[in-house]
């Protein structure tokens, strides 16, 4: 028999939910993270952390790469997730080295799980870390002074055998902030974010999960994603992202599973997501692709 909600749990989440409907406008550059959800789902949903239950590990490494031009970005990322008190805890880590926007971030996050039934679990989660950035343009010659900034998100994560979603707003805190104390380049919308999908098996051994993102930065439109992942006989991975809205943006995944504890991945994405926000058309590359190599571990895969 499947286990109800309790009236203090549903009168919790609707406050979660208003608290996460409520904008904020703020300066610095997570971007780049944001765009990774598809193979780290933490990017833009802290509740996702531990979902999963077992250990994962993803380690991305996004380059651009054009003959003959210097100064291209380059930016290195992890993340890391599991669940503790036997998958009603989880715990996560992730990093950003963002050598375009020249900034870095660390940030933990925490989620607690409640298990529905076998198949449904409902988890809510928050983050928090630091940004750091650069008080003055990195292109100024009288050098660069750092200056730490607090960061803070929450989310709301649902999943059981077929569905799965949630509402998130990875930052909450109010901050303005930029290069020589103005907002420059790092003039950014921190958004809200909400996500639905689905599970379903097309023929055997082949997982199908279709979902959409719907992303709504504060003084910004709307932005949606439309995006497949596909995983064959637990060795191959596919997956393809498409943004509608003002900018076109597509977004191609390919993965092989070198055992059942590794794999390894590349995506290519047909911009730069710097270049959606005007903040780096400054920068060599501008409106052209982009390419990762990421890495996952997962020590411990659950057998099914």
């Amino acid at each position: 028999m499947k286990k109800m909600y309790s009236p203090v749990s549903l009168i919790r989440l609707f406050l979660l939910l208003v608290v996460l409907l409520n904008g904020y406008r703020s300066y610095a550059q997570r971007e780049v993270q944001y765009a990774q959800y598809l193979v780290n789902p933490l990017a833009i949903n802290p509740a996702a952390t531990g979902v999963r239950e077992n250990f994962y590990f993803n380690a991305v490494l996004r380059r651009q790469f054009i003959a003959g031009v210097q100064g291209l970005p380059v930016t290195q990322s992890f993340a890391m997730d599991g669940s503790i008190a036997n998958g009603k805890v989880g715990l996560g880590l992730q990093g950003l080295n963002d050598r375009v926007a020249v900034n870095t971030a660390v940030f933990g996050s925490i989620s607690y799980i409640f298990k529905i039934s076998e198949e449904q679990k409902i988890s809510i989660g928050g983050l928090g870390g630091i940004n750091v950035l650069p008080t003055r343009n990195a292109i100024n010659t009288g050098g660069s002074l750092n200056k730490a900034l607090a960061s803070a998100g929450v989310g709301i994560y649902y999943e059981d055998e077929v569905f799965f979603g949630g509402v998130s707003m990875p930052e909450i805190l109010k901050q303005q902030y930029g290069y020589n104390n103005t907002s420059g380049l790092l003039n950014y919308q921190r958004p809200l974010f909400v996500q639905v999908g689905m599970k379903a098996d097309l023929i055997e051994e082949l997982d199908f999960r279709p979902s959409i993102v719907l992303t709504k930065p504060e003084n910004g439109k709307i932005r949606t994603d439309l995006n497949a992942l596909a995983h064959y006989k637990s060795r191959i991975l596919a997956g393809l992202s498409v943004r509608i809205g003002t900018t076109t943006y597509i977004q191609g995944l390919l993965g092989f599973d070198v055992s059942k504890n590794i794999r390894v991945g590349y995506t290519y994405n047909s911009r730069r997501v710097e270049d959606f926000n005007g903040t780096s058309n400054n920068i060599p590359g501008a409106g052209k692709g982009i390419h990762e190599i990421v890495f996952t571990l997962q020590p411990n895969p659950r057998v099914d």
